[in-house]
């Protein structure tokens, strides 16, 4: 019973977050690429709990909630600050580079802040702490791993994902019109070179 709840919070949880990117952004689409570090937040958490050989209670599932909250915060660092160099007239990869490199000092900083925060509920260093040591390991372990993914894999989803966003709303207008609008695809080498220079960057 208390699984099927969780399920349920969490559900509603994510249902909620893409509801309010939704509207921040107003697209559909575009708050995709921030909800994939809430799966990779959560892979991180129950590995932390794997490796430190913690039990999933209820104190680890407040974790996991904890997290929900914050493990957006890094890839709506990157799309946003990306986005806004777009609107400047900047091109998908440069401004993706851009974006790294000018936001991975706050994405650390504020990283490194809750972790720091939540290592003494980790430790347990009282005996009243102890039993709340799932909690900040899920939290931990969120958090680094989420971190550290989110820089790689949300700058090569952004592209696609906003390719395909603009190919829709070519679509959406064509058929709307009645006119036939000519709708430009890059090839795939050019989708492989712009990914390759994105990770490397």
């Amino acid at each position: 019973e208390m699984t099927t709840s969780t399920v349920l919070a969490l559900g509603f949880g994510i249902l909620f977050i893409y509801l309010i990117l939704s509207s921040l952004y107003e697209s559909f689409i575009t708050p995709i690429t921030i909800m994939t570090a809430l799966p990779l937040a959560l892979s991180g958490a129950f590995l932390g709990l794997f490796f430190m050989n913690k039990s999933i209670n209820m104190f680890a599932i407040l974790g996991l909630f904890m997290l929900m909250g914050v493990a957006g915060k890094n890839a709506i660092l990157l799309v946003d600050f990306a986005n806004q160099l777009i609107k400047e007239g900047k091109d998908q990869v440069t401004a993706l580079i851009l974006a790294g490199k000018t936001r991975l000092r706050p994405i650390l900083m504020t990283s490194f802040a809750l972790i720091a925060g939540t290592l003494p509920i980790a430790i347990g260093m009282t005996a009243a702490t102890k039993t709340r040591t799932s909690m900040g390991v899920a939290i931990i372990g969120g958090v680094i791993f989420s971190t550290v993914l989110t820089l790689i894999i949300v700058p090569s989803l952004f592209m696609y994902v906003e390719r395909f966003r603009l190919w829709a709303n070519k679509l959406g207008t064509s058929l709307t019109t009645g006119k036939k609008t000519k709708i430009q695809t890059p090839t795939e080498k050019e989708e492989e070179f712009q990914s390759v220079e994105v990770f490397q960057s």
